[in-house]
């Protein structure tokens, strides 16, 4: 979910009881589309290149390992190391605008299929942060979260590795967990957002709020 005030927190479709499911080696990249989308069609993403190898969602950012090194983008340094670091993963996509709704404010989107990066307003210079959502899209390159979690994997067995004090909930139908909190975010429920469904990890969100009903 984005609102207009909740500036550090990845995003899955529809609402439901559980959180949202709703950004080393220096790399010279070619930047991704970062200017105003005119286009409400989502784009494809070009074959991904063989080079990525996986892209790891954390509390305080995105982690892309590939054969030229390791590429971090923090959540407070902008759209565009982001974009360049996904785009080595994924390969280049055109940006989509969707309008406000009743769970978003006005928000521009990449979509990669596996991972999505979603941004306030239309302007990515303007933007001071972004948030990361997971899907079961296909994909060769492996994504998860810094304790293991993947779309698609056990529920069970992820909540395994996570410490005693991680908040998590499970009413039997639905089950989400904080994996952990953000550096420097608007309070210690954002961050790193797991969320399942009768045992199947269906979505990693970050930087999310874990108590967001929306």
């Amino acid at each position: 979910m984005l609102t207009a005030t909740a500036l550090t927190t990845v995003v899955l479709a529809g609402c439901s009881g559980a959180a949202t499911p709703a950004p080393t080696v220096t790399v010279t990249v070619t930047p991704g589309p970062t200017t105003t989308p005119t286009s409400t069609t989502t784009g494809t993403a070009t074959p991904e290149p063989a080079s990525a190898k996986s892209v790891t969602l954390d509390a305080d950012g995105i982690v892309v390992s590939a054969s030229e090194g390791t590429i971090n983008a923090g959540y407070f340094d902008g759209v565009t190391p982001a974009v360049n670091a996904l785009t080595v993963a994924f390969g280049s996509v055109q940006p989509t605008f969707l309008p406000a709704g009743k769970c978003n404010a006005d928000q521009t989107t990449y979509d990669w299929g596996a991972v999505k990066l979603t941004y306030l307003g239309s302007d990515a210079s303007a933007a001071s942060t972004f948030i990361l959502s997971a899907s079961t899209a296909p994909t060769t390159v492996d994504v998860s979260t810094a304790l293991g979690a993947r779309v698609g994997g056990s529920w069970k067995s992820y909540i395994a590795n996570l410490p005693s004090s991680a908040l998590t909930r499970d009413d039997g139908t639905y089950q989400d967990a904080l994996e952990s909190a953000t550096p420097g975010g608007s309070s210690s429920t954002v961050g790193t957002v797991v969320t399942a469904t009768n045992g199947a990890i269906t979505g990693i969100t970050v930087p999310i709020d874990f108590n967001a009903d929306c």
